[in-house]
C-alpha cells in the first residue's frame, strides 16, 4: 500500500469516520464474495478436469477426512476405531486394562 492512498483520519469528524467505515465494510464484503465466486469457478474446473462433480469430490472429502481422523484402530475388529480424542471406547480400555501397550493399535 503506498502512501499516497493514506487518510489522516484524526482530522475527520464522527459522521466521516462513520461513513468510511461504513464504506469499507460494504467493500470488504464485495470482495469476499468475489473471492468465493473465483474459488468456486476453479472448483468447477478441477472437477470437469478431474470428471466429477463438485458434489462427487465434497463427499470423497467428507470419507478421506473421516479416515484420516482415525488414530486407532481395534486389532480384533476393524471396524472399531477412535480418533484419540473423547473417552476411550470400551474395547481400547479393556485391551489396555489386559497389558496391552496403545501403540499397539497406532493406525
Amino acid at each position: 500500500m503506498s502512501n499516497s492512498n493514506t487518510i489522516n483520519l484524526d482530522n475527520l469528524n464522527v459522521d466521516e469516520l462513520r461513513a468510511i467505515t461504513e464504506n469499507a465494510q460494504q467493500l470488504i464484503t464485495q470482495k469476499q464474495h468475489q473471492n468465493l465466486h473465483d474459488a468456486y469457478i476453479q472448483f468447477e474446473k478441477i472437477a470437469k478436469d478431474s470428471g466429477s462433480t463438485i458434489e462427487e469430490i465434497l463427499k470423497a472429502g467428507e470419507t478421506l477426512e473421516k479416515k484420516r481422523n482415525i488414530k486407532y484402530r481395534n486389532t480384533e475388529d476393524s471396524n472399531e476405531t477412535w480418533t484419540g480424542r473423547g473417552r476411550k471406547p470400551t474395547w481400547l480400555v479393556d485391551a489396555l486394562a489386559a497389558g496391552r501397550d496403545i501403540e499397539d493399535f497406532a493406525v
